[in-house]
């Protein structure tokens, strides 16, 4: 009975204060003592030939391997449907410290939001004006990337990071970079850079386009096709729209393209691809960086102070974080973010990979570049907020030590399943 209510407050379902936490602890150890006397009791009891005090003992042992799966179970399947883990209950807003309030997901948070248009995104949704057919056959024409990043690899880095309709980053190891969309003004990642439509005046679709740059692939099952060959597609059905997975081999980049769109003609990928070298032959027109500031999006460098802003997403603990920053040296930059009366850590591993990103840099430190990424607070419960700290920090690409670049105190909330 004793080791019964040990497990039962050891799997305590309701959050307790942190000082109480040690109670849980104990009761785990000391159910985990009763669980071991009653298998050693049972065993001895066998040797010693005092059989129903074996199987006595054994019965207990096994009754109490029961409770455990049982109690292991409630906890998971609570967990799945409500995941309150009680970090934020015991919190309070600091006193006598500012705390920013994120931005409303309907409103934009910079300052001076670009008024260019963004060319790629007004391509792939151009594409779908045209009905599609059956025809799956596609050959996709990059010479431009091939020669940026066979003869001018350091430009193409310098200008991809610099550009805001590139996010580049680091995951698994590997280095990728994804295609930023623009929103009302603003260019803006979206989960893992997955564009979709499901407007009323256009045909249902969502496009993904990256590069990847140390051959790996950043989704697996991708069809690998090599470019300027005629090559059927393969198609299949996801979301009840037609959809394609292929990689383009350029020199040692990987182009990946994803798309769902309502007939099998590839419509929005051909459209990705022409899009891309039409940006890339411009580059390669005049191979330095003079001419590649000048064909950068209008707003893509700001005068100013550094900052960092956070926009609400559609649920608690999501936020969008738009970075203005200057390192002064190439290399990639990332969030940390601590609890301030108590700093600990949150989400660390997480939310390192969700901001890293390499930003633009010049030798000017009243330029500005753009860092804008999306990721999720895991510590906490919808409708509790408390204060945390976001730190910017700078890992250059020569690794003579990271450094901070700037930070900012925010009232948020975490993120519940």
């Amino acid at each position: 009975m004793a080791a019964l209510a040990s497990l039962c407050i050891a799997f305590y379902p309701y959050p307790i204060s942190r000082s109480f936490r040690w109670v849980c602890d104990a009761s785990g150890y000391f159910y985990l003592g009763g669980l071991l006397w009653f298998l050693g009791l049972s065993i001895r009891s066998f040797f010693q030939k005092r059989t129903s005090r074996g199987l006595g003992a054994l019965g207990l042992f096994l009754l109490l391997g029961v409770a455990l799966v049982c109690a292991i179970a409630v906890t998971v399947a609570r967990a799945m449907f409500e995941s309150e883990d009680g970090f934020a209950n015991d919190l309070k807003l600091p006193e006598g410290v500012a705390l920013a309030e994120p931005h409303n997901e309907s409103t934009g948070i910079d300052s001076q939001p670009s008024n260019s248009a963004d060319t790629f995104q007004a391509a792939i949704k151009k594409s779908l004006e045209r009905p599609g057919n059956d025809k799956t056959d596609a050959i996709f024409h990059l010479p431009s990337l091939a020669h940026l990043r066979k003869d001018h690899p350091a430009l193409l880095d310098r200008y991809l990071a610099t550009h805001p309709g590139w996010r580049v980053y680091k995951e698994d190891g590997n280095r990728f970079a994804t295609r930023r969309w623009m929103d009302g003004g603003e260019w803006q990642i979206t989960l893992h850079g997955y564009y979709s439509g499901f407007d009323l005046d256009m045909p249902r679709f969502q496009s993904r386009t990256t590069l990847g740059f140390s051959g790996k692939a950043w989704a697996r099952g991708a069809q690998r096709i090599t470019p300027d060959v005629l090559t059927p597609i393969e198609t299949s059905r996801g979301n009840d729209l037609w959809q394609s997975h292929v990689i383009i081999l350029v020199e040692d980049l990987l182009v990946e393209l994803f798309e769902q769109s309502d007939a099998r003609e590839r419509r929005l990928s051909m459209a990705a691809t022409t899009e891309l070298e039409l940006e890339f032959k411009a580059l390669l027109a005049s191979p330095d960086w003079n001419h590649a500031r000048n064909l950068l999006p209008a707003g893509s460098i700001l005068k100013g102070t550094a900052s960092i802003e956070l926009t609400k997403s559609f649920q608690g603990g999501i936020y969008n974080a738009r970075i203005r920053c200057n390192p002064g040296a190439p290399g990639r930059i990332y969030l940390k973010a601590f609890e301030i009366t108590h700093n600990d850590r949150l989400s660390e591993d997480r939310l390192q990979t969700a901001t890293n990103e390499w930003v633009g840099w010049s030798d000017d430190p009243s330029e500005l570049f753009l860092s804008e990424t999306y990721f999720t607070i895991y510590e906490g419960d919808w409708g509790q907020y408390y204060g945390a700290r976001f730190e910017v920090w700078f890992e250059p690409d020569d690794h003579s030590g990271e450094r901070k670049l700037l930070e900012r105190n925010f009232k948020i909330e975490g993120w519940m399943r």
